[in-house]
């Protein structure tokens, strides 16, 4: 649930635009070309831990190659970045990083690998693999020992589909939290003591964060999940000890009776406190305009970034009875490069490059902070360049209680589906269980269309016998 289309105008901001091969993408002129000009040559080093690189080792054979990188405007900077100090100890390859937006990025990208006319290096991700897979080479064992990779990452296996390795993790996020505004909460009169551990204690709590005008309309709203609805829903039932799949685990469990309670509950909140109109809950959130929000972690790195003056904190999401539940929510990976250079001696270097990344460490920490996620590096997971997410802090002391269901290639497009759902419902006042049923039947009909085979490893969950249907 990562979403990537924040800092387009940041990215972009003296940015010249250029043709992403026949594809029309954007490459940023302070990425393209990373490393044109030469660095003076490095000493040897031995980076990593379990898994290690060595800088001495010349890569093609010492002679100029180029490398092709695609990826986001948001996480550009990090693999800029990697470019230059790739670059800087081996000056015969330059990496030529271009940005295209999230929204265009994953339309493009599998029309280019399959022209022929794709990049060596992209931005993974496991919601999408599904439609680049055929174009992307799993990674060597002789480069990359599962073994070695165990011992340095967690959840390794969050980049595996189909039984192959297509990436190594970048950290993990989940939606399992609510964020608030301290200094609203402040005015509100609320202290920590006043964190909410049942939904009605937190309904009490959002009531108090409204503020009306002399008219009685709403100025500042208590709470919000705009365009968020689709991974609340999700922590809402688990935490209510509900499964996110039925038998079958593939279909997804939610025309039960715990969803619909939960979106009366949430139905409820939209004529009292909450706000839920068609903007997105991070921003309105960033412009306090509500003083909490329900979303994934990618917002606190984002909020740090783009609103550095407001001042936020977290809170795990509350529960019926106040008591901790089996699971708090799903889990999912967020992935770092995958190779589908068709070139043999470029495949051979964008290997090198990512194995390069992974082992040098400092742009895998900036890229996983600003993402705002737990980290999968072990050794990384502690660093204080996390104390300004207290999201991950408190994320990280629960991880045994969110769940992994594997790489289900039809994640974007339930996601997208149960959003507009949630519009249906909370926006356009359309029954829940009519709305609920149709997109689950347009689901079903989506997969069987694209032959999507996915069964989900939901049951592999310590806590998973805890959980009802």
């Amino acid at each position: 649930m990562t979403k990537c289309k924040k800092l387009l105008a940041f990215v972009l901001t003296g940015v010249m635009l250029l043709s992403m091969a026949a594809c029309g993408a954007e490459r940023s002129e302070t990425s393209s070309q990373a490393g044109t000009q030469s660095a003076p040559a490095q000493q040897k080093q031995i980076l990593g831990r379990a898994l290690q690189y060595d800088t001495s080792v010349p890569v093609n054979n010492g002679e100029e190659i180029e490398i092709s990188l695609w990826t986001d405007p948001e996480v550009e900077p990090f693999y800029r970045e990697l470019a230059e100090k790739y670059h800087a100890i081996h000056e015969n390859v330059t990496i030529n990083v271009m940005a295209q937006p999230w929204s265009d990025y994953w339309k493009k990208l599998p029309l280019a690998l399959d022209a022929k006319r794709g990049p060596d290096l992209y931005r993974g991700h496991a919601g999408y693999i599904n439609n680049t897979e055929k174009y992307t080479y799993e990674l060597p064992e002789d480069i990359f020992p599962r073994e070695l990779l165990n011992e340095d990452f967690s959840m390794v296996e969050g980049c595996e589909y189909n039984g192959k390795l297509y990436s190594v993790p970048l950290g993990m996020s989940t939606g399992a939290g609510i964020y608030y505004n301290k200094k609203m909460w402040a005015q509100a009169g609320l202290t920590e003591a006043d964190i909410p551990k049942t939904w009605d204690e937190f309904e009490q709590v959002a009531r108090k964060l409204v503020k009306k005008d002399d008219k009685g309309n709403i100025t500042q709203y208590g709470f919000s999940i705009d365009h968020a609805f689709e991974g609340f829903i999700d922590t809402m039932n688990y935490s209510s000890g509900q499964k996110m799949f039925r038998d079958d685990l593939f279909t997804y469990n939610l025309d039960s009776e715990t969803t619909y309670k939960n979106i009366a509950r949430i139905a409820k909140w939209k004529d009292d406190f909450m706000m839920y109109s068609d903007g997105d809950a991070e921003d309105e959130f960033g412009h306090e305009q509500v003083a909490m929000c329900g979303h994934w972690m990618w917002v606190g790195g984002y909020w740090n970034e783009e609103f550095p003056d407001v001042d936020w904190g977290f809170f795990l999401c509350p529960t019926e009875d106040g008591e901790e539940p089996a699971a708090y929510d799903q889990t999912m990976m967020e992935w770092t490069l995958c190779v589908s250079a068709t070139d043999e001696a470029k495949r051979a270097v964008a290997f090198d490059i990512l194995k390069y990344y992974i082992c040098e460490q400092s742009s895998y920490l900036e890229h996983c902070v600003r993402l705002g996620m737990v980290c999968c590096n072990k050794a990384l997971v502690n660093d204080a360049k996390f104390d300004d997410l207290p999201n991950i802090k408190t994320i990280a002391q629960v991880t045994d209680k969110l769940v992994f269901l594997g790489i289900n290639p039809m994640q974007e497009a339930r996601n997208k589906a149960v959003r507009a759902a949630g519009s249906d419902i909370f926006i356009n006042g359309k029954d829940p269980k009519e709305v609920i049923r149709a997109t689950l039947e347009q689901l079903a009909r989506d997969a069987e269309k694209n032959h999507v085979e996915f069964r989900s490893v939901e049951p592999e969950f310590e806590g998973y016998d805890k959980l009802h249907d």
